[in-house]
């Protein structure tokens, strides 16, 4: 029986190799080339999942092959062309399994299930990093996960409140409510880093007063002249 020539190659180059790609690229690539790269996806440990415009098999697939311990970063998506995933991923996974979970986006995910996915995080024991695209943000003022958070990116919010403009991580967002940014600034003890659009200087420097922790911060102002500092 010939031998696969990857074989000689050091597991430890295949898991440096690995962090250049998504999972499901992965998989595509190395899966089923030889019994030695079998065993060496299944012991790597850091998958990045990116099921935003996946296929529905290789979804399938990466849901059957991969533990929660070896999943280091999670994109989600209930877009059009993957509707309703979240319900679906909910439904293989429980988020709070995910002990090495470093980052988490959250792209037009359905309510039903950013609440279910906001209320897993908060159980998990360590600190991650959050961006939410296309969602409701009332889910995250109202549950108490801000503490967790390393990081923070809000886009374009589907809010139904409309206040001061007022955004976090992103400059072609909707509206999010002054009295919003202010609760995620008093409950987000351990947020490192924040970027914030807005047209009401004097509410976000009061708010920013509550984040002494901040060892990054991008503030955007709007106007007449939009500039950044």
């Amino acid at each position: 029986m010939n031998r696969c020539l990857l074989d000689v190659l050091p597991a430890e180059l295949f898991h440096i190799i690995f962090s250049y790609f998504w999972a499901h690229e992965i998989f595509t690539i190395f899966s089923d080339v030889s019994p030695y790269l079998d065993a060496v996806l299944f012991s790597h440990s850091s998958y990045q999942i990116n099921f935003r415009s996946i296929l529905k098999p290789h979804f399938d697939r990466i849901c059957r092959v991969l533990r929660p311990d070896q999943i280091l970063s999670l994109i989600l998506s209930d877009s059009y062309g993957t509707p309703h995933q979240s319900e679906l991923f909910l439904s293989h996974y429980r988020v709070d399994s995910f002990i090495r979970l470093r980052s988490i986006t959250l792209d037009k995910i359905e309510t039903k299930s950013l609440v279910i996915i906001l209320g897993q995080i908060h159980k998990l024991n360590r600190h991650v990093r959050l961006s939410l695209h296309n969602c409701d943000i009332n889910p995250l003022v109202s549950i108490e996960i801000l503490s967790q958070l390393k990081s923070l990116k809000i886009g374009s919010s589907n809010s139904k409140k409309s206040k001061v403009p007022l955004s976090v991580f992103n400059t072609k967002s909707l509206p999010l409510p002054t009295d919003d940014f202010e609760h995620i600034c008093e409950n987000a003890s351990q947020l490192q880093s924040l970027h914030v659009r807005c047209d009401d200087t004097i509410a976000v420097i009061r708010s920013l007063l509550k984040l002494p922790q901040l060892t990054r911060l991008v503030l955007e102002i709007t106007g007449k002249y939009d500039w950044a500092m």
